[in-house]
């Protein structure tokens, strides 16, 4: 079976003021001089590593320094022992998955040459005017407004 490297971390809430922990379980056969001891960290829990067989279920608690079994509040899951009246911890080591490796192809492509694009120039045309033979074609002038001319000004003009 192949190991996976599983973290266990007492969050500070549960160690309320515990200098040290260390984890028992199926793992080290409950064993005292087997114990892992855990890292305090700088929020006041405390972590340790340990490699497990993958596809495995193991129990295990933590001892404090100050003598209590304490449990883990992320446990997958409580298993109760009546012989020593308390509950243990549940771990579930996920088993390894085995994924095929797959082949990156890659593909080169040869760049493309960007062909210059060429420049189309607008042509300005006016609107064709249709004129029939012998008709004359009205167009008009833009509108001019006109001052009024003061009545001496009429009458000089008109003797011009």
């Amino acid at each position: 079976m192949s190991k996976t490297k599983v973290d266990f971390i007492l969050n500070s809430d549960i160690v309320s003021g515990a200098a040290s922990a260390t984890l028992f379980g199926d793992f080290n056969n409950w064993d005292a001089a087997k114990g892992v001891s855990l890292k305090k960290q700088k929020d006041g829990s405390f972590k340790t590593s340990v490699s497990l067989d993958a596809g495995q279920s193991y129990q295990y608690r933590y001892l404090l320094n100050d003598g209590r079994w304490v449990n883990d509040s992320n446990a997958d899951a409580y298993i109760f022992q009546a012989e020593f009246g308390a509950e243990n911890c549940v771990i579930n080591v996920p088993a390894e998955a085995k994924v095929a490796a797959k082949k990156e192809v890659t593909k080169k492509v040869a760049p493309v040459k960007a062909e210059p694009v060429a420049k189309k120039e607008a042509k300005v045309t006016k609107p064709a005017v249709k004129a029939k033979a012998n008709k004359e074609v009205a167009v008009k002038a833009p509108a001019v407004k006109a001052k009024a001319v003061p009545a001496k000004a009429k009458a000089v003009a008109k003797a011009k």
